[in-house]
């Protein structure tokens, strides 16, 4: 092959593949949540919009459900249930790991078995609760600076934020949260409690 017909030859072969990335579909945004169930209102703070059943709900969405309202939220390691008057963000979401931040309000989780390269986090305005495979209750009131976490199958490590004191609640126990340096400590889960997390077993 002469040097004008190999040059030749070079650049064509460039600019089909240039050509080629251009015309490949873009890959969807990263690993979104599903809304599997729903009753009342939940609104989508960012985008302004008032969920619907088997919407797909994007990394760093934040989702607050009325008074009334109750929202599903399954993602590739488990379902997070936003009960009423609560106010949550998915502030990441990929295939192994999953962020979220409790604002405000109540929520159950259902984790699926995650294996060790997994991880789920429940960040609140106090701790930051590690998840491993289980399914738990949290709490959080942020006016008064309490919370409560009270776990019903498996475990869940609560780091405090201020002096990273930490404390392992292990199923059929609860810590409360409150404001300043009292200890982290674990009690047994009320009735209540154990009750309220019952609705686990509707739960996708």
């Amino acid at each position: 092959m002469n040097r004008p017909i190999k040059i030749l030859f070079i650049v064509n072969i460039l600019a089909f593949s240039v050509i080629a990335s251009a015309c490949k579909p873009k890959e969807e945004g990263g690993v979104k949540a599903v809304v599997t169930f729903l009753s009342g209102k939940a609104t989508a703070l960012k985008s302004g919009k008032d969920l619907k059943y088997n919407d797909l709900v994007p990394e760093e969405e934040t989702i607050h459900t009325a008074k009334d309202g109750l929202v599903d939220l399954t993602t590739p390691l488990g379902t997070i249930r936003l009960l009423g008057g609560t106010e949550t963000s998915l502030a990441a979401l990929k295939q192994d790991q999953a962020y979220l931040k409790v604002n405000d309000g109540n929520i159950l989780v259902k984790v699926v078995k995650l294996s060790k390269n997994q991880s789920i986090s429940v960040d609140t305005p106090a701790v930051v609760a590690a998840v491993r495979g289980t399914q738990f209750w949290g709490q959080v009131n942020r006016s008064a600076e309490t919370g409560t976490f009270a776990v019903r199958e498996g475990s869940v490590l609560i780091t405090r934020k201020t002096d990273e004191a930490r404390v392992l609640v292990k199923a059929g126990e609860a810590v409360d949260l409150k404001p300043g340096m009292a200890p982290l400590a674990t009690r047994p889960a009320l009735d209540a409690e154990l009750s309220a997390m019952d609705q686990i077993d509707q739960m996708k």
